[in-house]
């Protein structure tokens, strides 16, 4: 039987995500060489392998969702960090281990993110926070830095050089090293200021170990320039998915252009405005080159990945619009006072999970207002499909701007499945008149109309 519906689904979505990842894969080898690739197949083997081993154990339960998987994978390679800074001397970073420990924890990650926080989350009928974000924070935080820190003298998940180089909360500090003394007497020199921030940052991500120190000197006069090369362009340390700015945003646009009304793009755009705003409002506050301070928040690597391939993603974020916007805006402040006042400049991931876990009040913020007219709706163009069968909710939330009574029927849905039909009547589902637009939109392919009518029937 062929029935016409919109032209995305669930495994369209993620073919398409999976093929804007892997071109940001291959490109991270001008940066990381062949390290990058071998991270991101070992994970993506690992979490595919997991899903086809994980669906036989579960069967209906927990079924083979292979494209999911591989895109899983491939966010938690690109999420791993590689690369010794060029210009330090040293390192206390748990992820730049060589041999075979620079492989053995991004498997760990894949394998806990999707036994866990896939499968297991998954049987709860909703994920609440992002698999590849709480896998990570999970393993590197609470499972395995404590070891390591035993064992090798380690400082936890955050790394000494951090908080010793780029302090953001205090723009007077003292350099244990003698690093500037000569120019700032008693060894004190403002970290956010020009000379010193921008040499920080040039030593830790340019591929140029001199880069910093002929700023120091006064060989260079305008570091601007060089600072902009590095965070846009290339950076030699870091997230492996956010080696560059440039190509991040660039093919994440693709990827919003390509699914657009599918992917919730107006997280990464609140995420980077608010980022922007509240970095230089803390500029003023403490002071510095406030220029730099916003480039550093908006292009280090963890920042700009998260934002276009990570926040983004449908099943934990906010389903209506206004939802998404205070998510990104809570999401972009969060980031910025955990890398502010802990050290931790990775801080976006937990403030992704932090503010995973508000979806749940966010989804009820902005949801449409019910109306007892018809409004007149464009759809996408269809396509002829086989019949096929229905997956869980991604939480895409376009079935809340196709119904042409402005009704939310995956939340009347959910209402009734749990009987309750108060809300169900709250939410307008006797103005439903069974146009099938929720239906024909839904990714998922769920029967939405069906079930609207159905509860509809009940409290009519």
């Amino acid at each position: 039987m062929k029935l016409v519906k919109g032209a995305m689904t669930k495994d369209i979505l993620m073919q398409y995500t999976l093929v804007a990842l892997v071109f940001i894969a291959l490109l991270s080898y001008n940066i990381f060489g062949l390290s990058s690739l071998v991270v991101c197949l070992i994970a993506v083997g690992v979490a595919v392998g997991l899903d086809f081993l994980l669906a036989m154990v579960m069967g209906s339960k927990g079924p083979k969702n292979t494209m999911s998987a591989a895109v899983f994978g491939l966010i938690v390679g690109l999420s791993y960090s590689l690369g010794m800074p060029p210009g330090m001397m040293f390192t206390e970073e748990i992820s730049t281990l060589s041999g075979v420990l620079e492989y053995v924890y991004p498997a760990i990650i894949s394998a806990v993110g999707l036994i866990v926080f896939k499968k297991i989350q998954g049987l709860s009928g909703r994920k609440y926070v992002n698999p590849a974000a709480a896998a990570k924070l999970l393993v590197l935080g609470l499972l395995f830095m404590p070891v390591m820190s035993s064992l090798y003298n380690y400082s936890a998940l955050l790394p000494a050089d951090h908080n010793s180089l780029i302090q953001l909360q205090n723009p007077m500090v003292t350099d244990a090293m003698g690093l500037y003394a000569w120019k700032y007497p008693g060894g004190e020199y403002p970290a956010m200021d020009t000379v010193p921030f921008a040499a920080n940052l040039l030593s830790c991500y340019s591929d140029n170990a001199t880069l910093g120190y002929f700023v120091t000197t006064g060989a260079v006069a305008d570091p601007l320039p060089a600072v902009l090369d590095v965070m846009l362009l290339g950076k030699y340390h870091g997230w492996i998915g956010g080696y560059s700015s440039i190509i991040v945003m660039a093919v994440g646009i693709a990827l919003f252009i390509g699914a657009r009304n599918y992917i919730k793009w107006r997280i990464t755009l609140a995420y980077l405005v608010a980022t922007a705003v509240f970095a230089a409002v803390m500029g003023g506050i403490y002071g510095g080159d406030i220029m730099l301070r916003v480039l550093f928040h908006l292009f280090i690597g963890s920042s700009i990945f998260m934002a276009f391939f990570m926040a983004t993603d449908p099943a934990t974020t906010p389903m209506t619009r206004t939802g998404q916007i205070i998510f990104g805006i809570g999401l972009g402040v969060l980031t910025i006072l955990i890398q502010t006042y802990t050290g931790f400049l990775g801080g976006s991931i937990l403030a992704l999970v932090i503010m995973n876990l508000t979806c749940p009040i966010l989804d009820r913020v902005g949801l449409p207002k019910p109306s007892t007219t018809r409004i007149k709706i464009k759809l996408p163009k269809g396509r002829q499909l086989g019949e096929q069968m229905p997956t869980d909710c991604i939480r895409c939330g376009r079935c809340l701007t196709t119904c042409c009574k402005n009704l939310a029927p995956i939340v009347i849905k959910e209402a009734a499945d749990k009987g309750n039909w108060a809300k169900v009547k709250k939410l307008g589902a006797a103005y439903c008149d069974a146009c099938g637009h929720c239906s024909y939109v839904c990714p998922a392919r769920i029967d939405l109309k069906s079930a609207v009518v159905a509860a509809k029937e009940k409290v009519q």
